[in-house]
């Protein structure tokens, strides 16, 4: 029973993640332990080897649209890797339920901001026009910031990638969701090993993640291609708020 529920968790998360450029770490936190009732550090820990899968089969299919910003994505993992690592050993000294009300505090703001921004935006000029602002200084600071907490919270990061690339960058949402896939990808990769290390991962778990993303992660990719930035960005806030409000209630 705890194989199929897994499955069918990897199923919503990899539509969810693919579509919406986040690797899955942050919603497959709470529902392994809202539904599977795994512990804390497991709950956090697990969900990140099943990021590889969402984050490959999303990447054919932004990656044949161009979407992809290659001098983004490597000033990120400059700044991302060396603080995702930190983070990463440092969430060994906070507790297990502090960190989950940390997470859902953090996604509810995230995604009040993104939307009042949308709104504002439409209210000032109409339009979702933007100069592109990536200088290199900024994006280290995205990716530095991003790194720490994703580290700490086990989480690949594109929930504040996002939210970064597109308000701070200037980013095209499309674009800054693809990229941010790629950079998920790589800050995965030292992350799993130090929760590895650290004995955060039930590996059992993840396999089950993983047979539920990879048929849905394609088919959530090509969803998003097809949608409307406008809708995309309001979807990707609502989602972060409800989501963060009954993660919230379930932990208190």
């Amino acid at each position: 029973m705890l194989f199929i529920k897994a499955i069918f968790i990897g199923c919503a998360t990899g539509f969810v993640s693919a579509f919406f450029g986040i690797g899955g770490s942050s919603i497959d936190t709470p529902l392994l332990r809202t539904i599977l009732h795994l512990p804390p550090y497991l709950a956090l820990g697990t969900p990140l080897p099943t990021a590889f899968a969402t984050v490959a089969i999303a990447l054919l299919v932004y990656r044949r649209e161009h979407l992809i910003n290659y001098r983004v994505f490597g000033w990120s993992v400059l700044g991302g890797v060396p603080a995702i690592i930190f983070g990463s050993y440092v969430s060994q000294f906070f507790g297990g339920r502090f960190l989950m009300l940390l997470t859902a505090i953090v996604l509810f703001f995230v995604g009040i901001d993104f939307i009042f921004r949308i709104f504002w935006k439409k209210k000032k000029n109409g339009s979702e026009k933007k100069r592109e602002n990536s200088s290199a200084g900024k994006i280290l600071l995205v990716s530095f910031f991003t790194g720490i907490i994703s580290g700490i919270l086990a989480i690949g990061g594109g929930l504040f990638l996002i939210p970064g690339y597109n308000l701070i960058l200037k980013m095209k949402i499309k674009e800054a969701i693809a990229t941010s896939l790629l950079v998920v990808g790589t800050l995965i990769i030292p992350a799993t090993l130090v929760h590895f290390e650290l004995g955060h991962i039930d590996f059992r778990v993840s396999a089950a993640l993983v047979c539920g993303v990879i048929p849905l992660a394609y088919v959530g990719a090509k969803a998003d291609l097809r949608a409307k930035s406008s809708t995309i960005k309001f979807l990707f806030g609502a989602l972060l708020i409800i989501f963060s409000i009954i993660f919230f209630f379930s932990q208190v």
